[in-house]
């Protein structure tokens, strides 16, 4: 975030501007008015230096909300490498096993969706693990976006090997759909928990 006011002005206004991209573009948004300098005189004999003193506490305090993940390896553990034919997919290191979704892993772990999945499908059969397959399409999405059913053929390159058919991830589209806002809700509610959302400006 930065500062912004009128430099020609002789009372400006004080506003705080965050940058961000749109549609590939760069633009910012105005965030807060600190306020005119004027006003601000009855408070501080530097209005201009309480301005940007106002922006690095902002700045200071988004900067503490950035979520740190770490992880464990056991490096006693050999990775499993694919025949020496085989063709390697371009989105894994070639004779390797994709190993990169694994910080991915550790924040949607703190989403606590296994719980979710099991509370909506307390009542349902299934032969198939939805959190899995939930899983494992958010990582593909993220790092490789393709088809549903590319995701499947993929999925041999992934270091832990989930199995699941196309034919159970259809299946599990439908679950999703039928609990689409309490899927979002539960989503909002639990990432707010690993990062509280500052609603100050909504």
């Amino acid at each position: 975030m930065k500062l912004s006011y009128n430099r020609k002005s002789k009372d400006p206004t004080y506003y705080v501007q965050k940058s961000y991209r749109k549609d590939g573009k760069p633009t910012t948004k105005s965030v807060c008015t600190i306020g005119k300098h004027s006003e601000l005189l009855k408070i501080t004999d530097d209005p201009l230096e309480y301005a940007k003193q106002y922006v690095r506490n902002l700045n200071d305090k988004e900067k503490s909300k950035v979520l740190k993940v770490n992880m464990s390896l056991d490096r006693t553990k050999k990775v499993s490498y694919p025949d020496n034919n085989q063709e390697a997919d371009t989105s894994v290191v070639i004779y390797g096993s994709n190993i990169g979704y694994f910080y991915l892993q550790g924040i949607y772990y703190q989403l606590n969706l296994q719980k979710f999945f099991e509370k909506v499908t307390a009542n349902k059969k299934n032969l198939f693990d939805c959190n899995l397959i939930n899983r494992f399409l958010t990582f593909a999405r993220i790092l490789d976006p393709k088809s549903k059913k590319g995701t499947c053929d993929c999925l041999k390159f992934f270091y832990e090997k989930p199995q699941f058919t196309h034919q159970q991830v259809l299946r599990f589209m439908d679950i999703l759909v039928e609990n689409k806002e309490e899927y979002i809700g539960h989503l909002y509610k639990e990432s707010n928990k690993i990062i509280p959302r500052d609603t100050s400006v909504m």
